[in-house]
């Protein structure tokens, strides 16, 4: 039992002196890409329904700032279980600065979608809105990716 707890502590103290001694940029680097990562919970019997309609509003608008050069890439992701959070939504970014969006970006991006998809602004607010009813965004996050050294 003594070997038991001396090997114990010996792992507890070398784990925690590498914890201590750990730095960023030395040890790791943090990518200056980020990576805004949308947690959603759809009822389950919503679920194909919310992708379906997603493709006409968020994909559409994601599809048209990918191409206008705004963002680098996007994504919808589902889990394949029935519980809940069951939906993530990605949107990648070249770094921190170009989160920042601006009033002729937002113009710019909602003309191209009117023209390209031929929908209207008050089509897909209609389609939004309805998106409450059956889901909530549990959480939102900015991702930059890990590499070690």
């Amino acid at each position: 039992m003594k070997k038991f707890v001396s090997v114990l502590a010996s792992i507890v103290l070398g784990v925690s002196s590498i914890a201590a001694n750990a730095e960023i940029w030395k040890d790791y680097d943090l990518s200056q890409e980020v990576t805004e990562l949308t947690v959603i919970a759809v009822k389950p019997n919503y679920v194909d329904g919310y992708l379906t309609r997603l493709e006409g509003t968020w994909v559409n608008s994601m599809q048209v700032l990918k191409d206008q050069g705004v963002i680098k890439d996007f994504a919808v992701w589902a889990a394949n279980v029935a519980d809940t959070p069951n939906v993530f939504l990605t949107v990648s970014y070249e770094n921190m600065g170009a989160m920042q969006q601006n009033a002729a970006q937002y113009q710019k991006m909602v003309a191209e979608v009117t023209k390209r998809y031929e929908s209207s602004q008050e089509e897909n607010q209609e389609i939004s809105q309805g998106y409450e009813d059956y889901r909530e965004i549990i959480d939102r996050k900015v991702l930059s990716r890990v590499t070690y050294k």
